[in-house]
């Protein structure tokens, strides 16, 4: 009896299992209304320390309404210890400095109502656009069980992310009444200086992935779902990421992955949208 078989056929289908456990409590059809594009780049190394603990770096830059905005920069790094063939931990930092675009806030407790045309007048606000600091340390471990030519590999991430406060300036749209009788309105103006507060969130991040080995081929094609469900702020599962690539490898220490990746989420900070990803991995 091959005992270390049936327990890697154990671990994989409870992988499998608690991914599709996760599935009923996604809101998939998120209620954000954004539909963003962008591009993501991503440059990975990594060195042996051993044979069981490795080093990790990473940097990364996206983009958003195409390739016009920058979204984000990131810098992280971290250690991973194999503990068996399809058995592994990680734990991390990564530093984000994330850019907020120009929003509109309506004040919907005060509208005015014009009587002769039906126009209903609201007060808003606008907060330009600003740059902030996040801290985010996480820890992983990850399973992984080879079919024939696939490869299925769960990782499930914990990950806490603390945003630093910034200030921005805000513009206050507030309609004025020049004219009682002929219901005149103007808008009238003015901006100040607004603080954005502070705050964290823990998450869980739940990926399955598979991955297809081609004979005598140097492209991979992959796939993978992930999903992600806020601990500190339970309401199910409040984002989804679906990815479909392929990965090329140059060398034995090489390789370039080029894939699509579409988000569906309910997030302030990343909004539902699309986006093409390019990776390129050295191993040190």
């Amino acid at each position: 009896m091959n005992t270390n078989s049936n327990k890697k056929t154990g671990w994989i289908r409870f992988m499998v299992i608690a991914a599709l456990a996760f599935a009923p409590i996604c809101n998939s059809t998120a209620q954000s209304e954004d539909n963003e594009f962008g591009i993501w780049t991503t440059l990975e190394a990594s060195k042996k320390i051993n044979k069981k603990l490795k080093l990790d770096l990473e940097a990364e830059m996206r983009t958003i309404e195409g390739v016009g905005n920058i979204d984000r920069y990131s810098l992280g790094a971290g250690l991973s210890y194999k503990f068996t063939k399809w058995l592994k931990a990680s734990a991390g930092y990564i530093f984000i400095y994330s850019h907020s675009l120009r929003e509109k806030n309506i004040k919907w407790d005060e509208p005015i109502e014009v009587v002769s045309t039906g126009e209903i007048l609201y007060d808003h606000n606008i907060d330009h656009s600003y740059w902030t600091e996040r801290h985010r340390f996480h820890i992983s471990i990850s399973g992984e069980y080879k079919i024939g030519r696939v490869e299925l590999s769960l990782r499930e991430r914990l990950q806490y992310t603390r945003t630093n406060s910034a200030i921005t300036d805000e513009t206050k749209y507030r309609w004025e009444c020049v004219d009682l009788i002929e219901e005149i309105y103007i808008p009238m103006q003015y901006t100040e200086k607004e603080t954005k507060k502070s705050k964290y969130n823990t998450t869980l991040r739940s990926r399955l992935t598979a991955k297809w080995d081609i004979p005598k081929c140097k492209i991979n094609p992959f796939a993978s779902v992930e999903l992600y469900s806020r601990l500190d702020d339970w309401k199910g599962c409040d984002k989804m990421r679906y990815r479909i690539g392929a990965s090329y490898k140059i060398n034995k220490d090489n390789s370039v992955s080029l894939y699509y990746l579409y988000q569906d989420a309910n997030d302030d900070d990343e909004p539902k949208g699309h986006a093409i990803g390019l990776g390129y991995s050295i191993d040190l």
